[in-house]
């Protein structure tokens, strides 16, 4: 009786001691609740440390001690694709590739005087016809099959150790009749879905807003890309009718490899001549004396007098996505359809952007990167582009920073341009500006498929093949001088900018270091 009176006291005992422990486990977790509710209330009304303005920084060029001597580079073209025009109007170019010792067959559809319309959900289409290809076809090499779409071009490419006549066939079956015939439609569409929904984070989004603030948003290469209404009603129908309306605008040119050519010349020229035959099948009639003149093109001036900095409210973003820079005069007649085999002071334009981005925008020792990152570490990265279409010629320079930057970094950009267009480089930057520009021009002349891009866009912009060979003497020729004119052509006028980042967060930081600029929310639709 006694050992259980005593069971009975210990289990009683337990029970009390387990209620104990559950009461300071609750009180515990409430507790614990009630801090981390305060330390989030908190974080949400922390004030931003906004990164104050500083001076520009300029890279310096000091000579390492005991370094030999190196003399200047020099560019001599020694490569360019060798042509021959045939009977039909159509173009063959031979591009020699003797290191990999694979045989090439590019298939190129151009239309130098007007864009593709809707190219990029073309573009998604063949995707999808190229995994159902590879899926399909005995041919091995069908995994190489390669594009390379522009406004103005859409190269579909195929490599193959001597290449069969099957290659030529999947070619041309991407613009046949019954392309689309066996691919998955719906797919295509949620394809196009998904990438609306990416191109909010991966910079594509602010490109759009950026295109149509830079242009115009009625300039034709606006009008020509990103229909969203496709995406949800794309259908087989409209999908040819997409791939017909750019076919019948089309000029076809092949690009191949010598040793192909030697070994089986009639392949190149047949599939030419089927590619020509396509245009008869479209029951659109082409229309060959369209002129440039009558397509709407930029009215956006030269230079942003208002002083309007356009942002893209993206709330709880923790990085501001940033793109500065300006529209550049092209004169159209530089776009002409036979461009003769010799340089053209035509393309001194093209050449002068190109300098300026680099200046600028190249990694490394380039003055908005050595400033904004090596010196300040306000981005990872900020870089300058030209952009050189048939139907337009911009400068821009692009990178994202962190939120409490967003205004120092935006205000580094501007006294950078406002300094090249005031003083003159040293002549050891100016040496480098020309090292970069001509290892460049070397790398691409040892690049098969750089020489492609480059006969492709002498196909569309009209320029000459012994462009790069222009360019490198203007880049011998230049001097701190010359490169200071040019600046202040264009960096003595206002850029346009657009911004995405959270406005909430950013605005009042902008208008205290930017305050002679206004601040204007837009959005890509």
């Amino acid at each position: 009786m006694g050992y259980r009176i005593r069971t009975i006291a210990i289990i009683i005992s337990s029970v009390r001691i387990s209620s104990i422990k559950i009461s300071a486990i609750k009180a515990t977790t409430i507790s614990l609740v009630a801090y981390l509710g305060l330390t989030l209330l908190g974080c949400q009304q922390t004030q931003i440390d906004f990164t104050d303005t500083s001076a520009a920084s300029l890279p310096q060029f000091t000579p390492i001690k005991g370094a030999p001597a190196v003399e200047p580079m020099r560019f001599e073209q020694t490569h360019t694709a060798q042509q021959q025009a045939l009977p039909n109007g159509s173009k063959l170019f031979m591009l020699n590739d003797q290191k990999s010792g694979l045989d090439h067959l590019t298939l190129v559809a151009y239309s130098p005087k007007q864009p593709f319309t809707n190219v990029d959900v073309l573009i998604r289409a063949f995707e999808e016809k190229r995994r159902w290809l590879v899926a399909n076809t005995a041919l091995s090499c069908a995994q190489s099959l390669t594009f390379r779409p522009s406004l103005h071009s859409i190269a579909i490419g195929i490599s193959c150790h001597q290449l069969p006549t099957e290659a030529s066939e999947l070619l041309i079956s991407f613009w046949q009749a019954n392309s689309f015939d066996n691919i998955d439609i719906a797919n295509v569409r949620r394809q196009l879905k998904l990438a609306k929904h990416i191109n909010a984070f991966s910079g594509a989004e602010i490109n759009t807003v950026w295109a149509k603030t830079i242009l115009g948003e009625q300039h034709i290469y606006n009008q020509a890309l990103n229909d969203s209404s496709l995406a949800d009603s794309l259908t087989l129908e409209s999908l040819n009718q997409i791939r017909e309306q750019i076919q019948s605008q089309a000029d076809w040119a092949v690009l191949t490899n010598p040793k192909l050519l030697q070994d089986n010349r009639e392949q190149p020229q047949t599939l030419l001549a089927a590619a020509l035959e396509l245009n008869n099948t479209t029951g659109i009639i082409k229309d060959d004396n369209q002129h440039i003149e009558a397509q709407p093109l930029s009215v956006v001036p030269l230079g942003n007098s208002s002083k309007t900095l356009y942002i893209i409210d993206a709330p709880g973003s923790v990085q501001t996505q940033v793109r500065i820079g300006y529209p550049l005069t092209r004169d159209l007649k530089e776009t002409q359809v036979n461009q003769p085999l010799l340089p053209s002071q035509a393309s001194t334009g093209a050449q002068d952007c190109q300098i300026l981005a680099s200046w600028l925008g190249r990694s490394f020792s380039g003055r908005l990167y050595y400033d904004l990152r090596e010196v300040r570490g306000l981005t990872y990265g900020i870089y300058g582009r030209c952009y050189d279409n048939p139907l337009s010629r911009t400068i821009k320079f692009y990178g994202s920073t962190k939120l409490q930057h967003t205004g120092a970094f935006i205000d580094g950009v501007l006294k950078h341009l406002a300094l090249a267009a005031e003083s003159p480089a040293s002549q050891a930057e100016l040496t480098a500006v020309k090292t970069y520009n001509t290892s460049k021009l070397l790398l691409r002349q040892d690049n098969p498929m750089a020489l492609e891009v480059d006969t492709i866009r002498q196909l569309t912009s009209g320029y000459s093949p012994l462009y790069p060979q222009e360019f490198a003497a203007n880049i011998d020729a230049l001097t701190a001088e010359r490169l200071q004119t040019i600046a202040a052509k264009v960096f003595s006028r206002s850029p346009y900018i657009v911004i995405r980042g959270d406005a909430d967060k950013i605005s009042a930081d902008l208008q205290q270091k930017l305050p002679d600029w206004q601040l204007i929310e837009v959005s890509a639709n």
